[in-house]
């Protein structure tokens, strides 16, 4: 499986800042920030919150959903990107990530990348 390149990351806390103040589009767990920019390339950064997902192994996973969708996602204009988890998880199953969930944030982010 291909890595995520570093140039595809959004690493500046100045560019991410300047993508936080765009107005998101929400899902059930997931908001998107967008914001175009003058490289080549689209970037993506990523929050998931401790306070939302409270094991790292669960943290880790969406991350690595998110990654996977963006990577094989073709995004037609450079923009930046930045997907953040805004409700907490595993309300009924003692704070884990269980697999109709993960499906859920799946399902979200094809829909996201594919249609947007």
């Amino acid at each position: 499986m291909p890595k995520l390149l570093k140039k595809n990351i959004l690493q500046q806390s100045e560019d991410i800042s300047r993508t936080l103040k765009t107005k998101s589009t929400n899902t059930k767990h997931l908001s998107f920030y967008k914001k175009a920019n003058d490289l080549d390339i689209s970037r993506i950064g990523l929050a998931i919150p401790k306070k939302n997902a409270k094991r790292a192994v669960d943290r880790n996973r969406i991350k690595r959903l998110i990654r996977e969708i963006f990577r094989n996602t073709l995004i037609e204009q450079p923009t930046d990107i930045v997907v953040k988890l805004h409700v907490p998880i595993g309300k009924k199953t003692k704070k884990k990530l269980r697999e109709s969930e993960r499906k859920q944030i799946r399902q979200e982010l094809i829909d996201h990348f594919l249609i947007k």
